[in-house]
């Protein structure tokens, strides 16, 4: 509560701050124009590529770039944005109330392939991390990496990553997820939207879920349940394993 109440004042003194360039009233516009040129983009070029996220992250990045506005600067402006996710994390919530039935009927085999899914994600980036030298920030970063951002960015608070680096590795895992998942699952010859759909939820989260009810809702209902699901397993295995 006491966190909650933290981020509403800062959201409150962003916006009573001093008018200047990463003002909210300005950062607020640029991201929502950015985001539907990028989804503008993305449905009239058909491919996964010039996915909404990518396209208008790169908008954002060169406007930020030509007015040389720095991050924490354009992260103080959408301090508003910032702070609706973590009110967005209940929304997990209903995708497993309305599949509950369909989970009991998978049962077991649901379970352990999210057991299995949700510790070898991050585990593989970490030991390849690990083995390519890489420093404790970067792999405090990496244990985030397969979980949407208002779990990843509570998460990095929690066990000390940087919050900046870990909402790129979590963009980074959603959109090559969004991008080559489905196409890598129907080669390995997966056609089953329940099964799709969850490998999907499970490694590329929020934005690998769009994609998935892009191919059915059936696909995107379980991609949003493993997403959620997921989530919930990270956040409570995650700062254990931490503390050992």
């Amino acid at each position: 509560m006491n966190e909650w109440l933290t981020q509403l004042q800062s959201v409150t003194a962003a916006f009573t701050s001093p008018w200047s360039w990463h003002h909210p009233l300005l950062m607020l516009p640029l991201n929502i124009a950015a985001f539907w040129l990028g989804l503008k983009l993305y449905r009239s070029s058909r491919t996964p590529l010039l996915h909404p996220i990518v396209g208008g992250s790169l908008l954002v990045f060169l406007i930020l770039a030509i007015a040389r506005i720095n991050y924490p600067e354009y992260q103080q402006g959408s301090g508003l944005l910032y702070f609706l996710l973590g009110p967005s994390v209940v929304a997990l919530a209903v995708p497993l109330k309305q599949n509950l039935a369909i989970v009991r009927q998978a049962g077991w085999p649901l379970m352990l392939g999210l057991l299995i899914g949700a510790i070898l994600a991050p585990l593989v980036a970490v030991i390849i991390a690990l083995l390519l030298g890489g420093s404790r920030t970067v792999l405090l970063a990496l244990t985030t990496k397969s979980v949407t951002t208002p779990v990843a960015l509570a998460l990095a608070q929690e066990v000390g990553a940087v919050q900046s680096l870990t909402a790129g590795v979590v963009a980074f895992t959603g959109i090559v997820g969004a991008v080559f998942g489905p196409s890598l699952l129907r080669r390995l010859k997966v056609t089953d939207h329940r099964v799709l759909g969850f490998a999907i939820g499970v490694n590329a989260h929020a934005i690998g879920t769009v994609r998935a009810l892009e191919i059915s809702a059936l696909c995107g209902a379980f991609s949003a349940l493993a997403m959620g699901l997921c989530g919930a397993l990270t956040a409570l295995l995650i700062p254990l394993f931490l503390a050992t």
